[in-house]
């Protein structure tokens, strides 16, 4: 019986701890390269793939395009841009945790029966329509 106290599942989950959360978010984004070589680099791939792509246009393309996602992927290496990160991480993780981020137990239960209804107006029926003139019997 013991055993099935320890085991995970749902009921005992633990919470997260939403700063080493952060932390280890923001942490992936920094490069170990201190200079912008990164950024370099997918610029360069960029502009190949998209010089195989459409030519010459594709290639200003695809460098400006892979020149954006190396500062995406080095985005940490810069102090405010670690923050915002961590920042970013840091919410997501607390509302997920938040009470109002979690559905009730009763959705989809087809016994559940709320606790109160409105009560419903009644409608009125609708008039009769004209009486259609009587036609002389002939």
């Amino acid at each position: 019986m013991l055993s099935a106290l320890t085991l995970p599942g749902p009921l005992l989950a633990q919470p997260v701890d939403c700063d080493a959360y952060a932390r280890d978010y923001a942490d992936a984004h920094v490069s170990g390269d201190p200079t912008d070589l990164k950024v370099v680099d997918r610029a360069m791939e960029g502009a190949v793939a998209g010089g195989a792509w459409r030519g010459q246009s594709g290639a200003r393309r695809g460098a400006v395009a892979g020149g954006a996602l190396g500062v995406l992927d080095t985005l940490g290496n810069d102090p405010a841009g670690w923050r915002g990160l961590y920042d970013l991480a840091y919410r997501l993780c607390r509302n997920s945790q938040s009470p109002a981020a979690h559905r009730p137990s009763t959705l989809g239960d087809p016994s559940y029966r709320p606790a109160t209804q409105r009560p419903q107006r009644a409608v009125p029926p609708f008039p009769a329509p004209p009486a259609a003139p009587r036609q002389p019997d002939n």
